[in-house]
């Protein structure tokens, strides 16, 4: 054999991102100059450099070559044993190579990155996140996984809690909050708090993320409902001002008897109260501005001697124009033949109108009140002389209105007995 190859040191131990070194003495046996070359076999080839490459020795000459192991520090190197083997080449004679072995140890490193996805996210809830755990280490190994908050606000479900991890590679873990609180509505809650790595051979790895809390209802449910609210409002307020413009009749109660007689079929008995205004050629109609007058219906009572006494009701609704000055009249006229003699009166209005009514008869004014306090039960009036109210007298509501936009619709309900 032409050339013999020693390995000084059959084992190298080198750090990733260092550099190891071994010594091969190589020796030319034969009797002529000849040339070698030097090629490192292996997976270690692509890290390792021969100095030098190429060697021309004489006869019995020797010559120290070094071998300089220079691993990358990253995952692409596993920690471990490494074999290599150098070949040794002659030129004069290429079928006497010689081959030596040895084995390269790469030492452990560990570097663990984390990111979590989103940063920030949203719920009412619960809010998840992604963490990605990257292992750009040379070896594979476990971590534990934990999450928390500085105010204890949250609470933490995390999968996996211990991830192996391989080198080179990602490993995701899902981390959900939950609030411990809910609330209803309000501006959203920032919750944020910490997802921790913790490694071996490292400081831990912190990530910050946050959830935001959103209330349980969402905000555009307040503005429908306030806008349905508001619809039924309008809706109610008018259909109220329609019932409003509707004239109602209440009808007094007659006055008590000591008992109730069945009506007399009599002719000759006087005729009831009519509830219509006089005729267009009277005089006295045409002196009073346009009411609702309704006449109320007639009831006979016996009366002492025998005679009958006929009772009868009839009402005067007004409908004063806001923002009029003055007094505005609304009439009854007693119809044409027939006397009453008036028994009370009572009064009713809406709570909302604002001014004063005059009760008179002609004119003579029987009563005053404020529109304000005929709400409600109104006010009963039994005037002391209980006038007689001849064919055509008048039984009027002077109104005066200090409404802002609606009308004033005071109401009165006269109780009358006919006198024959």
């Amino acid at each position: 054999m032409a050339v013999s190859a020693l390995l000084r040191t059959t084992g190298v131990t080198v750090a990733p991102g260092g550099a190891g070194r071994c010594h091969v003495l190589i020796r030319n046996n034969s009797a002529v100059v000849d040339q070698f070359a030097f090629t490192v076999r292996g997976g270690t080839a692509a890290w390792t450099q021969v100095k030098p490459a190429k060697v021309n020795l004489m006869p019995n000459q020797e010559v120290s070559v070094e071998l300089t192991f220079s691993p990358q520090r990253s995952a692409e190197v596993l920690a471990g044993d490494h074999p290599f083997a150098l070949q040794v080449s002659s030129r004069e004679d290429p079928h006497g190579s010689v081959v030596q072995e040895g084995v390269v140890t790469v030492e452990r490193f560990t570097e663990v990155t984390a990111e979590v996805v989103p940063v920030t996210s949203t719920g009412r809830r619960l809010g998840k996140h992604t963490l990605a755990v990257d292992n750009l280490g040379n070896h594979e190994h476990p971590v534990e996984v934990t999450a928390a908050d500085p105010d204890a606000r949250l609470t933490f479900r995390v999968r996996p809690h211990a991830p192996r991890l391989r080198p080179g590679s990602a490993t995701f873990v899902r981390v959900k909050a939950k609030p411990r609180k809910y609330f209803w509505k309000g501006p959203e809650r920032s919750l944020p708090f910490v997802v921790k790595v913790l490694v071996p051979e490292q400081e831990p790895v912190e990530v910050e993320a946050a959830l935001e809390q959103l209330p349980l209802v969402p905000r555009r449910f307040f503005w429908l409902f306030s806008i349905l609210l508001a619809l039924l409002i309008l809706v109610a307020v008018f259909v109220m001002t329609l019932l409003r413009q509707q004239p109602v009749s209440i009808a007094g109660p007659a006055p008590s008897t000591s008992a109730s007689a069945p009506p007399s079929s009599s002719a000759g008995a006087p005729p009831s109260s009519s509830a219509a205004p006089s005729s267009p050629g009277s005089a006295t109609a045409a002196a009073v501005p346009p009411a609702v007058v309704n006449g109320g219906g007639s009831t006979r009572t016996p009366a002492p001697g025998g005679a009958a006494v006929v009772n009868s009701t009839f009402t005067v609704s007004a409908a004063a124009a806001p923002g009029v000055a003055g007094v505005q009249l609304f009439s009854y006229v007693v119809p044409e033949g027939t006397r009453q003699r008036l028994l009370s009166v009572r009064l009713t209005g809406p709570a909302t109108d604002s001014g004063r009514v005059e009760v008179r008869h002609g004119n003579t004014v029987l009563a005053v009140y404020n529109l304000a306090d005929l709400q409600g039960q109104g006010q009963l009036l039994n005037p002391e002389q209980s006038p007689l109210l001849a064919s055509g007298d008048t039984v009027s509501l002077a109104v005066e209105c200090t409404n802002a936009t609606e009308p004033c619709t005071p109401q009165a309900v006269a109780s009358t007995a006919l006198v024959p």
